[in-house]
Protein backbone atom coordinates (compact mmCIF):
# COMPACT_ATOMS: atom_id res chain seq x y z
CA UNK A 1 0.00 0.00 0.00
CA UNK A 2 3.01 2.36 0.75
CA UNK A 3 4.24 1.91 -2.80
CA UNK A 4 1.14 2.64 -4.52
CA UNK A 5 0.92 5.55 -2.26
CA UNK A 6 4.20 6.74 -3.24
CA UNK A 7 3.92 6.03 -6.89
CA UNK A 8 0.14 7.97 -6.88
CA UNK A 9 2.20 10.92 -5.07
CA UNK A 10 4.63 10.74 -8.25
CA UNK A 11 2.41 10.56 -10.92
CA UNK A 12 0.42 13.52 -9.78
CA UNK A 13 3.31 15.80 -9.37
CA UNK A 14 5.02 14.36 -13.09
CA UNK A 15 1.15 15.26 -14.14
CA UNK A 16 1.67 18.86 -12.15
CA UNK A 17 4.67 18.85 -14.15
CA UNK A 18 3.50 18.71 -17.55
CA UNK A 19 0.50 21.00 -16.83
CA UNK A 20 2.55 23.69 -15.56
CA UNK A 21 5.33 23.69 -18.68
CA UNK A 22 2.24 23.56 -21.31
CA UNK A 23 1.08 27.26 -19.48
CA UNK A 24 4.60 28.02 -19.25
CA UNK A 25 5.19 28.17 -23.18
CA UNK A 26 1.44 28.73 -24.08
CA UNK A 27 2.69 32.08 -22.55
CA UNK A 28 5.68 32.35 -24.26
CA UNK A 29 3.95 31.92 -27.16
CA UNK A 30 1.33 34.66 -26.65
CA UNK A 31 4.67 37.29 -26.25
CA UNK A 32 5.90 35.54 -29.99
CA UNK A 33 2.63 36.17 -31.37
CA UNK A 34 2.45 39.36 -30.27
CA UNK A 35 5.32 40.25 -31.58
CA UNK A 36 4.63 38.91 -34.89
CA UNK A 37 3.37 42.13 -36.31
CA UNK A 38 6.88 43.17 -36.19
CA UNK A 39 9.33 40.33 -36.77
CA UNK A 40 9.64 38.38 -40.27
CA UNK A 41 9.97 35.17 -40.45
CA UNK A 42 14.15 36.07 -40.51
CA UNK A 43 13.68 36.83 -36.96
CA UNK A 44 12.99 32.88 -36.53
CA UNK A 45 15.75 32.74 -33.76
CA UNK A 46 14.37 35.37 -31.73
CA UNK A 47 11.13 33.41 -31.49
CA UNK A 48 13.79 30.38 -30.54
CA UNK A 49 15.67 31.98 -27.90
CA UNK A 50 12.07 33.53 -26.48
CA UNK A 51 10.85 29.93 -25.90
CA UNK A 52 14.23 28.62 -25.12
CA UNK A 53 14.00 31.07 -22.24
CA UNK A 54 10.82 29.81 -21.13
CA UNK A 55 11.77 26.16 -20.40
CA UNK A 56 14.76 27.52 -18.45
CA UNK A 57 13.44 29.85 -16.25
CA UNK A 58 10.31 27.15 -16.07
CA UNK A 59 12.69 24.71 -15.34
CA UNK A 60 14.26 26.73 -12.31
CA UNK A 61 11.35 27.31 -10.63
CA UNK A 62 9.40 24.74 -10.70
CA UNK A 63 7.94 23.04 -7.60
CA UNK A 64 7.91 19.42 -9.19
CA UNK A 65 11.23 19.17 -9.67
CA UNK A 66 12.38 20.60 -6.49
CA UNK A 67 10.39 17.78 -4.85
CA UNK A 68 12.83 15.51 -7.07
CA UNK A 69 15.46 15.57 -4.57
CA UNK A 70 13.54 14.71 -1.38
CA UNK A 71 10.93 12.27 -3.36
CA UNK A 72 12.12 8.90 -3.77
CA UNK A 73 11.00 7.05 -6.90
CA UNK A 74 9.80 10.34 -8.49
CA UNK A 75 12.77 10.89 -10.71
CA UNK A 76 11.70 7.41 -12.53
CA UNK A 77 8.23 8.28 -12.91
CA UNK A 78 8.78 11.74 -14.32
CA UNK A 79 11.40 10.44 -16.85
CA UNK A 80 8.50 7.60 -18.20
CA UNK A 81 6.04 10.26 -17.92
CA UNK A 82 8.24 13.30 -19.86
CA UNK A 83 9.69 11.47 -22.68
CA UNK A 84 7.87 13.46 -25.40
CA UNK A 85 5.89 16.63 -24.74
CA UNK A 86 3.78 17.87 -28.14
CA UNK A 87 2.60 21.70 -27.63
CA UNK A 88 1.35 23.73 -30.30
CA UNK A 89 -0.48 27.18 -30.89
CA UNK A 90 -1.23 28.43 -34.47
CA UNK A 91 1.91 27.80 -36.93
CA UNK A 92 4.16 27.13 -34.15
CA UNK A 93 5.26 23.54 -32.64
CA UNK A 94 7.46 22.56 -29.98
CA UNK A 95 8.42 19.09 -29.38
CA UNK A 96 10.06 18.80 -25.53
CA UNK A 97 11.96 15.56 -24.98
CA UNK A 98 13.18 15.22 -21.41
CA UNK A 99 15.57 11.73 -20.90
CA UNK A 100 18.44 11.03 -18.12
CA UNK A 101 21.39 12.87 -18.69
CA UNK A 102 22.98 9.81 -17.55
CA UNK A 103 22.71 6.90 -19.98
CA UNK A 104 25.47 7.51 -22.13
CA UNK A 105 29.21 7.54 -21.47
CA UNK A 106 30.63 11.11 -21.33
CA UNK A 107 33.51 11.03 -24.08
CA UNK A 108 35.59 13.90 -22.43
CA UNK A 109 35.87 12.21 -19.06
CA UNK A 110 36.34 9.07 -20.34
CA UNK A 111 39.42 11.08 -22.09
CA UNK A 112 40.20 12.44 -18.99
CA UNK A 113 39.69 9.38 -16.89
CA UNK A 114 42.29 8.71 -13.79
CA UNK A 115 40.77 5.06 -14.12
CA UNK A 116 42.83 1.83 -15.33
CA UNK A 117 39.77 0.20 -16.60
CA UNK A 118 38.03 3.06 -18.84
CA UNK A 119 40.28 3.31 -21.57
CA UNK A 120 41.43 -0.70 -21.69
CA UNK A 121 37.33 -1.44 -21.77
CA UNK A 122 37.04 1.10 -24.48
CA UNK A 123 39.85 -0.09 -26.47
CA UNK A 124 38.74 -3.90 -26.54
CA UNK A 125 35.27 -2.10 -27.73
CA UNK A 126 36.92 -0.61 -30.52
CA UNK A 127 39.17 -3.99 -31.53
CA UNK A 128 35.73 -5.67 -31.70
CA UNK A 129 34.90 -3.29 -34.63
CA UNK A 130 38.52 -3.25 -36.01
CA UNK A 131 39.48 0.06 -35.31
CA UNK A 132 42.91 0.92 -35.05
CA UNK A 133 43.42 2.15 -31.92
CA UNK A 134 45.59 5.28 -32.69
CA UNK A 135 42.24 6.72 -32.80
CA UNK A 136 42.17 6.99 -29.37
CA UNK A 137 45.26 8.61 -29.43
CA UNK A 138 43.63 10.78 -32.13
CA UNK A 139 41.11 11.47 -29.54
CA UNK A 140 43.40 12.32 -26.80
CA UNK A 141 45.66 14.72 -29.34
CA UNK A 142 42.49 16.58 -30.58
CA UNK A 143 41.70 18.24 -26.60
CA UNK A 144 45.48 18.15 -25.66
CA UNK A 145 46.01 15.03 -23.63
CA UNK A 146 48.89 13.66 -25.04
CA UNK A 147 51.94 15.45 -24.57
CA UNK A 148 53.75 15.24 -26.92
CA UNK A 149 51.36 14.93 -29.73
CA UNK A 150 50.90 11.36 -30.93
CA UNK A 151 49.29 11.65 -34.14
CA UNK A 152 49.28 14.63 -37.00
CA UNK A 153 45.56 15.65 -36.21
CA UNK A 154 46.67 18.94 -34.78
CA UNK A 155 48.80 19.87 -37.85
CA UNK A 156 46.33 19.36 -39.92
CA UNK A 157 43.48 20.81 -37.87
CA UNK A 158 45.65 23.68 -36.64
CA UNK A 159 42.29 25.83 -36.12
CA UNK A 160 40.41 22.35 -34.03
CA UNK A 161 38.91 23.84 -30.59
CA UNK A 162 41.22 21.67 -28.25
CA UNK A 163 39.57 22.29 -24.66
CA UNK A 164 37.29 19.14 -25.48
CA UNK A 165 34.68 17.88 -27.06
CA UNK A 166 31.86 19.59 -27.91
CA UNK A 167 29.55 18.24 -29.83
CA UNK A 168 28.86 14.76 -32.42
CA UNK A 169 29.70 17.27 -34.96
CA UNK A 170 33.02 17.65 -33.44
CA UNK A 171 33.81 14.09 -33.40
CA UNK A 172 32.43 13.84 -36.45
CA UNK A 173 35.44 16.03 -37.69
CA UNK A 174 37.92 13.47 -35.85
CA UNK A 175 36.69 10.24 -36.76
CA UNK A 176 36.70 11.23 -41.01
CA UNK A 177 40.48 12.31 -39.97
CA UNK A 178 40.84 8.70 -38.77
CA UNK A 179 38.69 7.16 -41.66
CA UNK A 180 41.12 9.72 -44.09
CA UNK A 181 44.14 8.47 -42.61
CA UNK A 182 43.95 4.93 -42.65
CA UNK A 183 41.87 4.37 -45.27
CA UNK A 184 39.25 2.56 -43.92
CA UNK A 185 35.69 2.98 -42.50
CA UNK A 186 35.34 0.69 -39.32
CA UNK A 187 34.12 3.88 -36.87
CA UNK A 188 30.42 3.72 -39.35
CA UNK A 189 29.63 0.90 -37.42
CA UNK A 190 29.36 2.38 -34.72
CA UNK A 191 26.26 4.52 -33.43
CA UNK A 192 28.43 6.99 -31.89
CA UNK A 193 25.48 9.33 -30.65
CA UNK A 194 24.04 6.75 -28.96
CA UNK A 195 27.07 6.21 -27.14
CA UNK A 196 28.78 9.55 -25.97
CA UNK A 197 27.24 12.35 -24.71
CA UNK A 198 29.77 15.47 -25.22
CA UNK A 199 30.40 18.50 -23.44
CA UNK A 200 31.66 19.09 -20.00
CA UNK A 201 31.59 18.95 -16.56
CA UNK A 202 31.47 22.31 -15.07
CA UNK A 203 29.86 21.74 -11.91
CA UNK A 204 32.85 20.10 -10.35
CA UNK A 205 36.27 20.35 -10.20
CA UNK A 206 36.74 16.10 -9.97
CA UNK A 207 37.28 15.05 -13.45
CA UNK A 208 35.81 11.81 -12.47
CA UNK A 209 32.83 13.17 -10.73
CA UNK A 210 30.61 12.12 -13.73
CA UNK A 211 28.29 8.97 -13.90
CA UNK A 212 26.50 6.55 -15.88
CA UNK A 213 23.08 5.82 -14.23
CA UNK A 214 22.53 1.69 -14.58
CA UNK A 215 18.44 2.33 -14.90
CA UNK A 216 18.64 4.28 -18.22
CA UNK A 217 22.05 3.09 -20.13
CA UNK A 218 21.80 3.15 -23.90
CA UNK A 219 21.97 -0.56 -25.40
CA UNK A 220 25.61 0.84 -27.30
CA UNK A 221 26.89 2.46 -23.71
CA UNK A 222 26.24 -1.07 -22.00
CA UNK A 223 27.57 -3.18 -24.97
CA UNK A 224 30.65 -0.48 -24.58
CA UNK A 225 31.05 -0.33 -20.98
CA UNK A 226 29.89 -4.00 -20.39
CA UNK A 227 31.40 -5.87 -23.17
CA UNK A 228 28.21 -7.77 -23.88
CA UNK A 229 27.14 -8.41 -27.73
CA UNK A 230 24.71 -5.45 -28.65
CA UNK A 231 22.07 -7.59 -29.25
CA UNK A 232 22.69 -8.96 -25.07
CA UNK A 233 22.91 -4.94 -24.12
CA UNK A 234 19.64 -4.31 -26.13
CA UNK A 235 17.76 -7.04 -24.64
CA UNK A 236 19.19 -6.11 -21.11
CA UNK A 237 17.00 -5.20 -18.09
CA UNK A 238 18.75 -3.25 -15.08
CA UNK A 239 17.64 -4.41 -11.55
CA UNK A 240 18.82 -3.12 -8.38
CA UNK A 241 22.54 -3.95 -6.94
CA UNK A 242 25.20 -2.35 -4.78
CA UNK A 243 27.75 -2.21 -7.29
CA UNK A 244 29.59 1.27 -7.38
CA UNK A 245 30.70 0.89 -10.78
CA UNK A 246 30.78 -0.95 -13.86
CA UNK A 247 34.45 -1.87 -15.44
CA UNK A 248 35.92 1.14 -13.95
CA UNK A 249 32.89 3.37 -14.92
CA UNK A 250 31.21 4.90 -12.01
CA UNK A 251 27.11 4.37 -11.34
CA UNK A 252 25.29 6.81 -9.66
CA UNK A 253 23.29 6.97 -6.74
CA UNK A 254 20.70 9.33 -4.80
CA UNK A 255 21.03 12.88 -5.80
CA UNK A 256 24.23 11.95 -8.66
CA UNK A 257 21.22 10.63 -10.89
CA UNK A 258 19.26 14.36 -11.03
CA UNK A 259 20.45 15.21 -14.55
CA UNK A 260 18.46 15.24 -17.22
CA UNK A 261 18.86 15.41 -21.40
CA UNK A 262 16.37 18.64 -22.34
CA UNK A 263 15.64 18.35 -26.23
CA UNK A 264 13.64 21.07 -27.74
CA UNK A 265 12.67 20.93 -32.14
CA UNK A 266 10.55 24.32 -32.37
CA UNK A 267 9.35 24.23 -36.11
CA UNK A 268 7.79 27.35 -38.03
CA UNK A 269 6.41 27.08 -41.42
CA UNK A 270 9.68 26.12 -42.95
CA UNK A 271 12.05 26.95 -40.09
CA UNK A 272 13.17 24.17 -37.72
CA UNK A 273 15.26 24.68 -34.76
CA UNK A 274 16.79 22.01 -32.72
CA UNK A 275 18.44 23.02 -28.82
CA UNK A 276 19.85 20.57 -26.46
CA UNK A 277 21.12 20.79 -23.01
CA UNK A 278 21.73 19.29 -19.83
CA UNK A 279 19.78 20.27 -16.75
CA UNK A 280 21.36 19.92 -13.23
CA UNK A 281 17.75 19.67 -11.24
CA UNK A 282 19.33 20.10 -7.56
CA UNK A 283 21.44 23.21 -9.00
CA UNK A 284 19.05 24.52 -11.40
CA UNK A 285 21.88 25.18 -14.11
CA UNK A 286 21.53 24.48 -17.23
CA UNK A 287 24.91 23.60 -19.33
CA UNK A 288 25.95 22.08 -22.65
CA UNK A 289 23.92 23.96 -25.06
CA UNK A 290 23.46 22.92 -28.47
CA UNK A 291 21.75 24.75 -31.20
CA UNK A 292 21.11 23.40 -34.61
CA UNK A 293 18.95 25.95 -36.76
Amino acid sequence: MKTVYKNGIALLITLFFLMAITISIGIGFKHVNEAKASIKDENFLLQTNIILDDVLTFLEKSPELKNMQTNDGVFDIFLAQSEFIPLEMENIKVAISIKSARAKVNINDLLESNSTQQIPQFQEFLNSYNVNLSYIDMLKDSVGKNDPPMTYILDEKPNFFREYIASYKHLEEINEFYTNTYYENSLSQIDFKELFYFGHETNSTNINSYCIDNNYLTPWARHMIEGMSLEDAEAYEAVDSNETDINGFKLCSGEERLYIDVNLEIIQNNNKAKIGFEYDIKHTKGYNFSYEI
